[in-house]
């Protein structure tokens, strides 16, 4: 293989590389790291919401459970009252175990009470979160079309400059490409001169050494880039 694929390979990744820049540049922008955040924003939020209904639910049941205790101690001291059987004893028993769990009530009622107005106020956060997500996704969205003739052209350009390269070749690039996206810089660099991938500047083997001298090109086995020779 000649180095003429790889010379063509490099003009189209400079191209390939300013068309992901302009992507990059969208992701990073001001709007779209407002987008996310109130994207998470609202996700936390609707946990919250979920977290505290199940809270409720339990206060509800916990409530329902002592409204049933303190029912119970007043029917059995009424009983009690009514047969004059009970003692001195007994008639104490059943009033603690009343006064205890209208304590008890009176703390469930509370935190309901608070739960209540935490699920308000988290719904109005929600509710604000939410429209300003419709805005930020429609301003996104605007910025995103007004890059797209941009990206267009570069990818055009791209598929231009990458005709009559070697298919094996140019399919390696796309790959590595695909798979990696903006997390390396160059997919195609060259063997340094002391046998050292330019890319993760980690030692080339003698056999892939000897291999890009024959073939024009191998691909690493650290990072998986394309190394040529020089």
């Amino acid at each position: 293989m000649s180095n003429a694929n790889i010379e063509k390979l490099l003009a189209a990744q400079k191209i390939d590389k300013e068309r992901l820049q302009v992507m990059q540049n969208l992701e990073k922008s001001k709007v779209k790291m407002e987008l996310d955040k109130a994207k998470q924003t609202i996700e936390s939020s609707k946990n919250a919401l979920l977290q505290l209904e199940s809270d409720a639910k339990s206060l509800q049941d916990n409530y329902q459970k002592f409204a049933k205790l303190v029912a119970d101690t007043l029917a059995q001291m009424e009983k009690a009252q009514k047969s004059q059987s009970a003692d001195a004893d007994l008639y104490d028993e059943f009033l603690s175990k009343l006064t205890k769990a209208e304590s008890q009530l009176a703390e469930i009622e509370r935190r309901i009470a608070q739960k209540t107005n935490a699920f308000k106020t988290t719904s109005m956060e929600v509710a604000k979160s939410s429209a300003m997500l419709k805005n930020l996704t429609k301003m996104f969205e605007d910025a995103k079309a007004a890059t797209a003739p941009k990206v267009q052209s570069l990818e055009k350009e791209f598929n231009e400059k990458v005709k009559g390269i070697d298919e094996k070749l140019l399919a390696k690039y796309r790959a590595i490409r695909k798979s990696k996206g903006n997390d390396i810089k160059d997919v195609v660099v060259p063997l340094t001169m002391d046998n050292r991938c330019q890319g993760c500047f980690m030692d080339v083997p003698s056999a892939l050494v000897n291999k890009i001298k024959t073939d024009g090109w191998v691909t690493c086995d650290e990072c998986g880039r394309i190394i040529y020779q020089a």
